[in-house]
């Protein structure tokens, strides 16, 4: 039975008979209650609900123009009355994993943690599970890193006085007294591709509660691909697919080190936000999180997060100081930077360390992206950041990277014109 600490579980439901097993099996060791808002399902879903114990159901009816509007309604407001030291709040698809969850939310308690937002990954099988004799977390354990997917879940409704989500509630603003834990150790596990067949009936099945402002405004647009489409993003995110922190092969893993990478490109103040998106239009097109993309696929896919910062000489020329399957530029801020190593052939790490008295803890690149509007900076002893700028005023006055400006202007330039 749940632990010390009262947990209440708040879901909506509609036509859930193949997923409501496997929520029950992974939620009833630690939900003390759940709030279920059903919506008129035509399959063996409220036999379910009702044979279970602990579920109190509510009608959901959609009477307005949006059922993603309604949605968000309804999970912005249907917590706040509630008693319980937790509350968590998520779609019946969605599984929150930690090893020990009730002991992390002890924990959390305990440290004034008051919001929590999980870490989200799209799991990937070849078929839908047979039966929920284990967990889905212990049957299906590869995923894909989703920062789209990542989600305020948990929360404490005594100090939490809204959430005020998003369409879609991937985003929040929550308001009161809201303290986030220092970094992510709870897993968002979207179980909604579990075979190429589950993916696309379920998708055909959520397409048709749209309505006429979810197709304007392009909510749930996922939900409106046909077979082939719906198809083909399987194929996609299986080929992608990896063990999931935490989970199979890595579960012995520490739960502060899920978003661990993550987290130090984030401290590291080396993703050059605004250099990111103007290198990588496509990025800006999409509306992507510069931060998380870079993480998550950027890395993958050789992307700079930085001018100065290239992962493939970087790897090439620092073998020992490079692991593998991680992220270069972690390697480059754990240890790589440390020993002196250069990000690129275009920013020497030792001379700038030296020439601006910086201690082995502070970050010479991270220094530099900073103050290089000032002028008075070069990544390389042989240029002359001060001349170069009296002469080219107008890149100061833009607030540009003055070498950025000289190695496109000039040294690029002219290797164009000896082609």
């Amino acid at each position: 039975m749940p632990g010390r600490q009262t947990i209440h579980l708040y879901c909506m439901c509609w036509n859930d008979e193949r997923m409501l097993p496997h929520f029950f099996r992974h939620y009833d060791p630690i939900v003390d209650r759940y709030f279920v808002f059903e919506s008129g399902s035509t399959d063996r879903s409220m036999a379910l609900l009702e044979k279970h114990g602990r579920v109190s159901v509510s009608d959901f009816d959609i009477s307005g123009d949006s059922f993603v509007e309604a949605a968000r309604q309804l999970c912005d407001t249907v917590w706040q009355n509630s008693l319980a030291d937790w509350v968590i709040i998520v779609d019946i698809d969605e599984h929150l994993y930690h090893p020990n969850l009730p002991g992390y939310l002890e924990r959390c308690s305990s440290q004034g943690v008051t919001a929590i937002e999980a870490c989200g990954y799209e799991m990937v099988s070849d078929h839908f599970p047979s039966s929920a004799s284990k967990p889905l977390c212990e049957l299906v354990t590869n995923g894909v890193r989703s920062a789209g997917h990542d989600k305020l879940c948990i929360l404490n409704p005594r100090e939490v006085t809204a959430t005020n989500y998003g369409s879609g509630r991937h985003e929040a603003q929550p308001t009161g007294e809201v303290v986030w834990p220092p970094c992510k150790e709870v897993l968002l596990l979207h179980y909604k591709q579990l075979g190429v067949d589950y993916a696309i009936a379920r998708s055909a099945e959520l397409g048709q509660r749209l309505r006429a402002r979810d197709l304007e405004e392009r909510w749930g647009v996922q939900w409106t691909w046909n077979a082939a489409e719906v198809a083909a993003k399987w194929q996609e995110l299986q080929a992608a697919a990896g063990p999931v922190p935490g989970l199979g092969i890595l579960r012995n893993m520490d739960p502060r080190e899920y978003a661990q990478e993550e987290r130090i490109a984030e401290e590291s103040g080396l993703v050059d936000n605004k250099w990111y998106l103007a290198t990588y239009p496509d990025v800006e097109a999409a509306g992507a999180d510069p931060l998380s993309h870079y993480c998550i696929y950027g890395w993958k896919e050789g992307r700079q997060p930085n001018f100065y910062f290239d992962p493939q000489w970087y790897c090439t020329h620092y073998p020992a100081l490079h692991t593998g399957g991680r992220n270069p530029l972690c390697d480059y801020v754990v240890r790589g930077e440390k020993e002196g190593a250069w990000p690129s052939p275009l920013f020497n790490t030792n001379w700038y360390r030296t020439q601006h008295e910086l201690s082995v803890e502070e970050s010479p690149l991270r220094h530099y992206l900073h103050w290089y509007a000032s002028g008075l900076v070069s990544p390389l002893p042989e240029f002359d950041v001060v001349e170069y700028c009296h002469s080219h005023p107008d890149i100061l006055a833009a607030g540009m990277d003055p070498f950025e400006q000289y190695y496109k202007r000039d040294v690029e330039a002219a290797g164009e014109r000896a082609d």
